[in-house]
Formats: structure tokens, sequence, C-alpha cells
């Protein structure tokens, strides 16, 4: 119902904004990350299987932006994420797109201590912001460059964790309306939880997962 509310509102607001950008009309291949922004008139399904975490998400793309949703779970330290948030595509030439992204989630954190002593229990709200640049290097193949910066702020407890990531990697078009992605990411993770000192580590991820491109 969200997502349905949130589609129709943007489509409302969409003609105001419709000067800004136009979306190339070239054949675009990708679904699970690539391109950068989905064009018009399409909707695309993904999941990943990957370290430290797993998802499912869904993509919609408009005339100047695409509405986003996600749900993933950190197997590591047994904690859900539930975002919604959206990509504008504001560079897209010489094959070339490059799209900022903000979101707004919600992470249910289970507190599990087994994998990582630091974390800790909560429910936060969690606001994103990042990028995603795509270069289509061939019909079937789309290099990515990603940035993000993930801030959970726990609102049952006093604690907040902190860990802007970069990335690379690429999505292959096998055919049809799927394809697959592998992307590597690293950065800093920053946790401060309650009653403890702040902890500063590196942060990584792997991610292998596909897109199906409904239309």
């Amino acid at each position: 119902m969200i997502v349905h509310a949130l589609t129709l509102v943007l489509l409302a607001a969409e003609p105001s904004i419709a000067s800004r950008y136009t979306p190339s009309t070239d054949r675009v291949v990708g679904g699970a990350m690539a391109p950068a922004a989905l064009p018009a008139g399409t909707l695309a399904f993904w999941g990943l299987l990957g370290a430290p975490d797993i998802g499912v998400g869904y993509r919609q793309g408009f005339a100047t932006f695409e509405l986003d949703a996600q749900a993933t779970f950190n197997y590591l330290t047994l904690s859900t994420v539930f975002e919604l948030g959206g990509r504008m595509p504001v560079y897209n030439r010489n094959r070339i797109q490059v799209a900022p992204f903000a979101g707004l989630g919600l992470e249910l954190n289970s507190g599990s201590t087994y994998f990582d002593r630091a974390n800790f229990g909560s429910i936060a709200l969690r606001p994103r912001i990042g990028g995603v640049a795509s270069w289509l290097v061939s019909d079937t193949v789309q290099a990515l460059v990603t940035a993000e910066i993930p801030l959970a702020i726990s609102m049952n407890v006093v604690g907040t964790h902190f860990a802007p990531k970069v990335g690379a990697g690429a999505e292959f078009h096998l055919g049809g309306r799927l394809s697959v992605l592998a992307l590597g990411e690293f950065g800093v993770d920053i946790l401060k939880a309650p009653l403890g000192e702040t902890q500063v580590r590196p942060a990584w991820a792997v991610r292998l997962g596909f897109g199906y491109r409904v239309f």
C-alpha cells in the first residue's frame, strides 16, 4: 500500500519536473543495479545472495526519476532493513549514466553478538544517501561504481551505526529479461553502542545477485 501510494504521488508530481531530464531512448540492459536509473516505463525485481546480507527489491522507472523499495537481512547480526527511496539521473551521455539516490529505512536489530560483540538490539531509523554510475560497455555488460552513506539512528536506546562504503562491479545480461550482478564494497564501520565506546573498523560487502526486467 505504501509503495502504491507513493507511486501515485510521484506520478502526479512528475510533469512539473519533466523538463529537467530527457532519458535516453537507447536499449538499456540490466535490472538488479544497472542502469544507474531505469528509463521511463520499465519495471524490475532483483534479489541478492552475499555477505554480510541477502535481499530482494523492486525498481520502477519514470520519466525523471526511479522509485525503489527493498528489504535486506544481515544474517551475521540478525538484523533486517526495510527501505523506500528513489534515484534521480543527472547525467546520461556517451553510454555513461550517473544517478544520486536517497532512501529512508527502518532497521530491526536483534542484538545478536555471536558474530559481532559490539552489536546491540535496536529499532532504528536508517536514512541512506549515495550514488550509482553505470557504463554500458557492450549490449550485454554494464560496469558499475557505487557509493553509499547509511546511518542507523536507534529510537529505543542511545546508539548509532554509520557505515559509508564505495563499490565496483558489473551486471551481465543473460538473455531475455534476466541479468546477473557481481559487486564488491569496502569502507569504514563506526558503531556507537549504548553505554559503550565507539568502535571503528573496516566495512565490506560482497554481493552476487540477479535482476529480472518485467518490461
